[in-house]
């Protein structure tokens, strides 16, 4: 198949690609729905890990890669994302159920630790936890809550992966286990680095009774971990947010011009997950066929829903950078009088387990990360768009059963992160599916033009007066296109098709929804459809 390159010519660009252009606007294989960037061989490629420091100070004061007010670089014809080993459609192209959502990425139900040994210690993170292999020599990361908030960060965790993997990133399995601590052992292999020396040394039972010491321990002596699997292939460190990987030939699409990465915006503030940076990510390095290619992991949701992993979310988390100059010199200015707005929130009483989170003050679109995030900071309204639309396939019923997968101890707590979850779901929609032309899923059959208003059918905006048509003949050579008759206004969400249509190669229509609450609604979406014995098929879409 077809790869979706070169980037700059092929993103949705029918209706950029000038005139006099030599190559058709749409080629017979397209909407392309799978980018094959598994073509070169990526074996070279070598590990990179950015600190925790690198990280903030490049994003918060080198303001890296480029930023334009662009159209994503990597959408196919139709405006979407195409598969590819950093992002495979789910939810939003495919009915999941309720069922499918839960399990997530998970390979089974539930996971016991009977016959696995400690094979290793944690090497990074504040988390306390281990490494455990399986008997089938599988290594898994073993994680903790801490005592002040217990089931905390690990229901965060499985809630998080849950909702990612739905959204369509690559995500590892994470498992919800309860174990007695007399039952471990130790592998004589096992080694962890002395906090002291730097080296590494073999890890004894002292270790392992230090890491269950800023662990929560439930009523029974037993404790509840938290299992993540690791991932297939050799890990490459993280993957930035901004350019791309040099020694990786597969990877030519600026990372803050990918819609997955900007759009990832719009979910990172629906579940307030301020941590979402590159070195909360993984490259992967895989094999197939003797070729060599990177896969790109989003991981570490410890930190969402109101955890901070071992606290509570700071108050400031989601509303304003770790740095900002603005409301710094403010308050110096003042002598501290200046009251940051964020500090005024009230935060409900909740359980522990929940950290501090709220639904009431939140606004996705004053929402901040912990710091600057180009892709985040270059994302156009059809990437929120496209993301929100995603959003709005969470019903309320999916939502709760996410929510109860993290099996938390008092109902409190996942009554009120369910409620919350779905206000600000609501919120999310309001603010970004509004931002646009709602105009979607057009299909031609039967003579009719039918068609559907995200918006509308999210319940977040009134239905317009009407809707305005426009049809034309699209010639896939030069990209004209000749109006055919006038514009023809449907109070409903069809029109009939016309017979100046018949047998065309290609045609298609400018929709326009005009409504008093939303201006942008007047800006013309556009619809391409190829002609064929069969029927129409949708070839593009073309969003203001």
């Amino acid at each position: 198949m077809r790869r979706l390159l070169p980037a700059l010519a092929i993103v949705a660009t029918y209706g950029v690609l000038p005139v006099s252009s030599a190559r058709p606007h749409f080629f017979p294989d397209d909407p392309i729905w799978v980018d094959d960037d598994r073509a070169f061989d990526a074996s070279g490629a070598r590990p990179h890990e950015d600190s925790n420091g690198y990280d903030f100070l490049v994003n918060t004061f080198l303001r890296p890669g480029e930023r334009r007010a662009v159209r994503a670089m990597n959408i196919n014809t139709v405006d979407e994302v195409p598969d590819s080993s950093w992002f495979t459609n789910r939810i939003g192209r495919r009915a999941m159920s309720v069922e499918d959502v839960v399990r997530g990425p998970d390979r089974m139900g539930r996971l016991s630790l009977d016959g696995w040994v400690i094979s290793g210690g944690k090497s990074t993170g504040v988390q306390a936890g281990f490494r455990m292999q399986d008997p089938d020599g599988h290594t898994y990361q073993i994680e903790f809550d801490p005592p002040s908030n217990p089931e905390m960060a690990s229901g965060a965790e499985i809630i998080g992966t849950a909702f990612y993997h739905a959204f369509g990133y690559h995500v590892v399995d994470v498992y919800l286990t309860e174990f007695d601590p007399a039952t471990l052992t130790i592998s004589p292999r096992a080694t962890i680095r002395d906090v002291f020396t730097g080296e590494r040394r073999r890890l004894e039972r002292r270790d392992l009774d230090a890491v269950l010491a800023r662990a929560a321990r439930l009523p029974n002596g037993r404790y509840r971990a938290l299992a993540s699997r690791f991932a297939d292939g050799r890990p490459l460190g993280n993957f930035r947010y901004y350019g791309t990987r040099p020694d990786d030939p597969n990877d030519i699409v600026p990372h803050e011009h990918r819609r997955e990465l900007r759009g990832a915006r719009v979910f990172a503030a629906w579940l307030n997950h301020d941590d979402s940076r590159g070195v909360n990510s993984l490259d992967m390095l895989e094999t197939t066929d003797g070729r060599g290619w990177i896969k790109h992991y989003m991981f570490d949701f410890g930190s969402i829903l109101g955890s901070g992993t071992v606290f509570s979310q700071r108050h400031r988390a989601g509303h304003e950078y770790i740095f900002e100059w603005k409301p710094g010199w403010l308050t110096l200015a003042t002598l501290g009088g200046y009251i940051r707005p964020w500090m005024l929130i009230r935060y409900p009483r909740v359980p522990p387990s929940v950290g501090r989170f709220e639904a009431d003050a939140f606004d996705p679109i004053a929402w901040k990360a912990e710091y600057p995030n180009t892709a985040f900071q270059n994302m156009q309204p059809d990437d929120a768009f496209w993301a929100a639309r995603i959003v709005s396939r969470f019903t309320d019923e999916m939502i709760a059963a996410i929510v109860g997968k993290a099996e938390y101890s008092d109902a409190a707590a996942t009554r009120f992160l369910t409620e919350a979850l779905i206000t600000r779901r609501d919120k999310v929609l309001r603010a970004w599916l509004t931002a646009t032309n709602p105009v979607v899923d057009p299909v031609m059959a039967d003579g009719r033009l039918r068609f559907a208003n995200a918006a509308v059918d999210a319940g977040v905006a009134t239905p317009p007066a009407d809707y305005s048509v426009q049809w034309f003949l699209f010639d896939n050579a030069s990209g004209t296109r000749t109006p055919v008759g006038a514009p023809v206004r449907t109070a409903s969400r069809e029109v009939a098709v016309p017979d100046a249509l018949r047998g065309a190669a290609f045609a298609g229509a400018t929709i326009t929804a005009p409504h008093p609450d939303h201006p942008v609604w007047s800006r013309p979406v556009e619809f391409v459809f190829r002609g064929a014995e069969g029927g129409w098929t949708l070839v593009g879409v073309r969003r203001p």
